[in-house]
């Protein structure tokens, strides 16, 4: 049962780094074994470039849809202050529910880390 097991995993492990390949591989056998039927028919609706394509069109399937990077997106202000002002209520909140000396340290880290350091 181990074998039967590793034997299909290593099936579907080559079958997954060949799928890039298998364009040419089916080509190549329906050229070797069906050629006169290949002929007829894939290369007469196709044309010579049929396995080019094939494979085109499988990667741009395959490729997830590229978003536009961030330097391009719109960024409005309004996400970033109204992302602010939810901070600033947060800590509003927890300072009016802890009890007085820890409200006090809770206050001046928040003010503390709001202004940036004096110049030397």
């Amino acid at each position: 049962m181990k074998k039967l097991a590793l034997y299909i995993i290593l099936f579907s492990y080559s079958m997954v780094m060949l799928k890039p390949v298998s364009p040419y591989i089916y080509d190549s056998v329906a050229h070797i074994f069906y050629y006169n039927q290949h002929m007829a028919t894939v290369h007469y609706e196709n044309g010579k470039m049929h396995v080019h394509n094939e494979i085109v069109n499988n990667t741009k399937k395959d490729q997830p849809a590229k978003e536009m990077p961030a330097s391009k997106k719109e960024n409005s202000t309004t996400d970033h202050i109204s992302l602010q002002q939810k901070q600033s209520i947060q800590a509003l909140a927890l300072i009016k529910s802890y009890p007085i000396p820890l409200a006090a340290n809770l206050l001046n880290n928040f003010l503390a880390a709001a202004n940036p350091p004096p110049r030397a």
